[in-house]
C-alpha cells in the first residue's frame, strides 16, 4: 500500500499494475474487485468502523492481489476451455449441416444427371456396392448426418441462451475458422472432383465429390463474410472508443 487513507484504491492500482490480461479483462476484474470491497467496506462502516479501517478490514479478507490474480487465471482458463467446446460443437454442427445439404444436391444430381454422375466414384466403401446403391447412400447417410447436424446446432444455441456466457474468444475467431475449414473442404473436393473426372468413364462418379465441394464454397463464403463483419464491427468500435 503506498497510503494508508485510500486502501481500497491502492489495492486496486496494485491489481491493474500486476494484471497481465488484456485490458477488457483488466478493466471486468477491477470493476467486480472494486464493486465487492467498497460493498464490504459500507457494511463494516455500518457495525461502527471508520472509513479507512473498514477499508482496510475488506482488502485483507478480500486477499492479497497475487491471489487474486490467481483465481482470476484459474476462472479465466475455464471459461476459454467451454467456450473452444461450444466454438468446436458449433463448427461441428455446422459441417454436418454441409453434408446434409451435399445429400439434397445429390438427389437433384441422381434426377438431373443419372445415377452413374453421382453413383460411378471410385471411393473406399464403396467396393461391391453398385451404382444405384452408392448414389442413393449419398443421399441417405448425408442426409442423416445433416439431421445430426441440426440438432446440434440447435443444441449450442439452447445451451447459450440459457447460460449467457461471457464473450472470450476474439471477435470474428469462430467464423474464421470455419471460413478456413470449409476452404480446406473445397480444395479437397475440387481436386477430388478433377481427379475422378480424368481417371473416371464418362464423368461417372464427378457428382460425388463435386456436391460437396459446391456446398463447402457457400460455406466458405458465409463464414467469410461473417468473420469480416465481426471485425469490422470490432475496429469501428475501437475507434469510437
Amino acid at each position: 500500500m503506498t497510503t494508508n487513507e485510500t486502501p481500497i484504491e491502492d489495492f486496486l492500482d496494485d491489481l491493474m499494475r500486476r494484471s497481465h490480461a488484456d485490458p477488457r479483462a483488466t478493466r471486468r476484474l477491477l470493476d467486480e474487485a472494486g464493486d465487492h470491497l467498497f460493498a464490504a467496506a459500507a457494511e463494516f462502516e455500518q457495525r461502527g468502523m471508520d472509513r479507512v479501517a473498514a477499508e482496510r478490514e475488506a482488502v485483507q479478507r478480500f486477499g492479497m492481489p497475487g491471489e487474486v490474480l490467481a483465481g482470476a487465471s484459474r476462472h479465466a482458463f475455464v471459461a476459454m476451455a467451454l467456450e473452444v467446446a461450444r466454438a468446436a460443437v458449433l463448427l461441428g454442427g455446422v459441417g454436418l449441416v454441409a453434408v446434409g445439404l451435399s445429400g439434397g444436391l445429390v438427389a437433384i444430381m441422381n434426377a438431373a444427371f443419372g445415377m452413374q454422375f453421382v453413383g460411378g466414384a471410385s471411393v473406399a466403401g464403396t467396393g461391391g456396392h453398385s451404382i444405384t446403391e452408392t448414389a442413393q447412400d449419398a443421399v441417405s447417410l448425408r442426409v442423416l448426418a445433416g439431421v445430426a447436424g441440426l440438432v446440434l446446432v440447435a443444441g449450442y444455441f439452447v445451451l447459450r441462451r440459457w447460460t449467457r456466457p461471457e464473450p472470450v474468444l476474439p471477435a470474428g475467431l469462430i467464423d474464421a475458422l470455419g471460413a478456413a475449414a470449409f476452404a480446406a473442404a473445397t480444395v479437397v473436393l475440387v481436386g477430388a472432383s478433377i481427379d475422378q473426372g480424368v481417371t473416371g468413364t464418362g464423368g461417372h462418379g464427378v457428382g460425388f465429390f463435386l456436391s460437396g465441394a459446391l456446398i463447402a464454397v457457400v460455406g466458405t463464403v458465409v463464414f467469410c463474410s461473417r468473420a469480416t463483419r465481426a471485425l469490422l464491427t470490432s475496429h469501428r468500435r475501437l475507434a469510437v472508443g
